[in-house]
Parts: structure tokens; sequence; C-alpha cells
């Protein structure tokens, strides 16, 4: 089987563990690697809108973090099924020690992934720094364990098929999604003070139902974000919208 995998530089440090998965399976399938970093025309004609995307026989698209077992059955010839991600999200605000995302803290935030390679988080950062970013965002923790945190970048840097202009910042990262508590609002409260101080619009992509990425819809406009429409669907997987939240001046 052929696979494209396309991928925005080190966004997400899970890209990384992906892209080291991928060179087990280089004998056993035909691996094609692009990064849009600066591709943002391939970008919008893959309709790419998450940090990484998987083409199957360039025909099946797949947007999961890559396992194991789903490439060794692509080098068997079957597709296993993709499940999207189902939370039913509280609504019960929770916040800890909201952190600011800098070199000293990249680590805190890395536990988003489940567990990654120290370097990969570090690689996460380097790519932001050479952006002339410091601060990636804020994270919000307790004793040391992350429960949730809001990232962001500034439009112009963003591959994805995004409104772009100097005065408008994209959220690139929203977490944790919980039944338990809301970890994300007081995170993504303190990014939207930051951001407001720089920025006239803030921009995100939200699932309609799930929370990959960053969703759900009714979250978003829950706290205050205008749903700008339908921008991709996924037919049985997922439905994109972008949403917006302008500065009150």
């Amino acid at each position: 089987m052929k696979v494209d995998f396309y991928y925005w530089g080190t966004q997400c440090p899970m890209i990384l563990s992906q892209l080291r998965l991928l060179d087990e399976f280089y004998d056993r399938l035909a691996i094609r690697t692009a990064d849009v970093s600066y591709d943002f025309n391939l970008a919008k004609r893959l309709r790419m809108f998450f940090p990484f995307l998987l083409v199957i026989d360039e025909q099946t698209r797949h947007f999961s973090p890559l396992r194991k077992e789903f490439l060794e059955a692509l080098s068997k010839g079957k597709i296993l099924p993709e499940n999207p991600y189902r939370v039913k999200l509280n609504k019960e605000p929770y916040e800890g020690e909201i952190l600011p995302i800098t070199e000293a803290t990249i680590a805190l935030a890395g536990q988003c992934t489940g567990g990654v390679c120290a370097s990969d988080y570090r690689e996460k950062f380097r790519l932001f720094k050479s952006y002339g970013m410091d601060t990636l965002g804020f994270v919000n923790a307790e004793k040391g364990k992350l429960l949730g945190g809001a990232e962001y970048a500034p439009s112009l840097i963003v591959p994805y098929d995004i409104p772009r202009s100097e005065d408008t910042a994209f959220i690139t990262c929203l977490y944790l999604s919980s039944e338990e508590r809301d970890y994300k609002s007081a995170p993504l409260r303190r990014l939207e003070d930051l951001l407001f101080t720089r920025y006239r619009k803030i921009l995100a992509i939200s699932e309609e139902n799930g929370v990959f990425p960053n969703g759900d819809l009714s979250y978003f406009q829950r706290v205050g974000y205008r749903d700008l429409g339908l921008i991709s669907e996924e037919p049985g997987l997922y439905r994109l919208h972008l949403v917006e939240k302008t500065r009150t001046e």
C-alpha cells in the first residue's frame, strides 16, 4: 500500500513519534512524508486542518495518531476503521495553577500527548521560538500534573486554509477535554487576555460534536466564540467549523 504522511513541522510532539514509527515500515509500505509548514498551497489542496494527515492509496484519509497495529494492518492490505474521540464535556470550571508555556514549562505541556520523548516537546518549542515566540500559551496544572492548556500561533504562520492577517491569532491546541471538570477554560481565558493585547481577532477550528481538534463546537459557543461555518467535512468522521472571537474595543 502507498501511504503519504503530511505534517506541520513539530507543531504537535506526536508528529516526531509518528515519523519514527513510520521508519519501521519503510520495507513494508510505500511511504512518503511531506512537511507543509511552508507549503500553504499543499495544505489547502489537502484540506488539511489537523497537525498531521495520512492518505492511503491517494484516497482514504486518516486523522488519528498512528499506532503500530494500524500500520501492521496496512502492511497486510487492511485499513482499520477510525473512531472519532467523543467525550461528554463537564461544564464545571476548575482552575489550578495557571502557568505560561515557556521553555521551562514545555515538558509539563507535553503531558497532553500521554507521554513522548523529552526531545520531542523541546523540538516543538524550538519550532515556535524560530518564529520569535517565547510563550506558546498557558497550562492549568496541579502538583506537577497537567490538567489543561491553551496554545496559539500567529495566523500568518499557520499552513491551514484560514483567513490570515497580522491582527489575527490562531488557537492551535486546546486541552484536556474531560468528563470530570472543565480544565481548559481557565488557561484559555488567560491566553485570550494576552492575545487581545496584541491581536484583534482569535480564530480556532473545532469539531462539531467531538473534541479533536479542540472541540466541541458548543464549547466554543459557550465561551463566546462565533461560529463562522463549516470549513471541512470528512463523511462519517468529522465536521470542522471555524470559530472566532473579536476584541472588544
